[in-house]
């Protein structure tokens, strides 16, 4: 019969095989040197654990319960004391037994069982801190975002590889879909002339920290491949376009340039994440036009999208004609054919992903950004396809149109999809 820590490795390899995800995981979460190290996994994991709970977002906290398992072996091989260890061995096995018992209701979409089972695993996490110094218990851990896996207890220690200063080691809650924080930038813009349909505009955008100081790139993480992403669309869901500025020599301005398809104020989201912090923000701003654009049309669900010679086609986990539940993880899957058909195995990857999916709901205030599962393609000379899978969590009910973002031959195409979200 195998040990609890064996069953432990094997708990945790299933787990973190499906947590690949967008957000910069730092290094030793998995392989943690320190009782510090171990400890701030722990209570950093278990805090998101708190979180899903709460959100009864059940199946996605056995990612997060995976980060718990080596921090526990690793306790357990630092007791030295004969007395300690007579003490913490059963005890961080007795956790890791609380640890599956989680999952297991968790998996089941069991809350009560879920809520008791992780009330008794934090009562032994409660007893085996007793064994170890409060210090290490509350410790924070600081890694650097270039070189995630060199890390330190002190703030103030800079990058062994590269000099950066070190970020707070923070564990991203969800990798489905983590609601942005409340905006703590300020985005303002300013533009060459009024949005006119068909008239090529220039755009700087200004962002600016809490403080008014100007915000600079070494401010901000870099998410797939750029540290900010422009989504724009018009009110009437549309005509969506992504863009990605470039710094003036003003601090804080950014420019870029585009070609409306309508006379509309479009609304101009920056997607960013600041280092300080490790989570989300979308502020938004609007620009000027004559026009103010339309109502949304054609609500009615649309799961097929044909652009050019190649047509896409969205399939819900379980089949279409079961409805998008608000606040419901559910699979899904694009499926990319050519103009006879066949299935299309091109797929080059776009800002470290071989598609992005962002959609915009009827409120014109929501947005969503999926990205397909099995982590980033940092291989340029990768392709995928026919077929690519996402874990969608719609955050609220109402209607959303979807763009799919592909490169197929060099040519960038957006297929737009219609999900009502019940």
């Amino acid at each position: 019969m195998r040990s609890s820590f064996s069953i432990a490795l094997a708990f945790s390899a299933i787990l973190i095989g499906n947590a690949l995800a967008d957000p910069v995981i730092p290094g030793n979460l998995l392989n943690p040197q320190s009782a510090p190290e171990a400890w701030n996994a722990i209570r950093l994991a278990t805090t998101n654990v708190e979180r899903l709970i709460h959100e009864k977002r059940f199946a996605e906290i056995t990612v997060q319960l995976s980060y718990c398992s080596p921090a526990l072996q690793e306790l357990a091989r630092l007791v030295t004391k004969p007395e300690d260890i007579v003490l913490v061995k059963p005890e961080t096995e007795k956790a890791i037994a609380w640890l599956s018992a989680v999952a297991r209701a968790a998996n089941e979409n069991n809350a009560t069982g879920t809520e008791e089972a992780y009330a008794k695993l934090h009562l032994v996490l409660d007893s085996i801190a007793q064994h170890f110094d409060p210090k290490d218990v509350k410790a924070d851990i600081y890694f650097c975002p270039m070189h995630p896996d060199f890390s330190s207890e002190d703030a103030k220690t800079p990058c062994a590889k590269c000099g950066m200063n070190l970020l707070a080691r923070r564990i991203p809650y969800s990798f489905v879909y983590m609601k942005p924080g409340e905006p703590s930038l300020r985005l303002t813009a300013s533009t060459s002339a009024s949005v006119e349909a068909g008239k090529k505009i220039e755009v700087k955008i200004h962002l600016a920290k809490g403080d008014n100081s100007p915000l600079l790139l070494d401010d901000l993480m870099v998410m797939h491949s750029q540290p900010i992403h422009l989504l724009i669309e018009e009110p009437g869901l549309g005509d969506y376009h992504h863009e990605h500025p470039v710094r003036t020599e003003i601090p804080g301005e950014y420019a870029f340039s585009f070609t409306p398809a309508k006379t509309a104020t479009y609304r101009l989201w920056a997607d960013l994440v600041p280092s300080t912090t490790g989570v989300q923000e979308l502020p938004h701003v609007d620009l000027p036009s004559a026009g103010q654009g339309g109502p949304i049309t054609h609500k009615a669900n649309q799961f097929s999208s044909t652009v050019g010679d190649y047509h896409f086609e969205l399939t819900l986990a379980n089949g279409n004609h079961i409805p998008a539940k608000a606040q419901q993880m559910r699979g899904m899957n694009i499926l990319v054919t050519d103009a006879q058909g066949q299935p299309v195995k091109q797929l080059e990857p776009v800002m470290n992903a071989f598609a992005h999916l962002v959609g915009f709901y009827d409120d014109f205030e929501t947005v969503v950004h999926l990205h397909p599962t099995g982590g980033d393609v940092l291989n340029d000379q990768l392709r995928g396809g026919p077929t690519m899978g996402f874990k969608f969590f719609p955050p609220r009910a109402g209607f959303i149109r979807l763009y799919c973002q592909v490169s197929i031959g060099g040519q960038m195409l957006f297929a737009p999809f219609n999900v009502n979200v019940e």
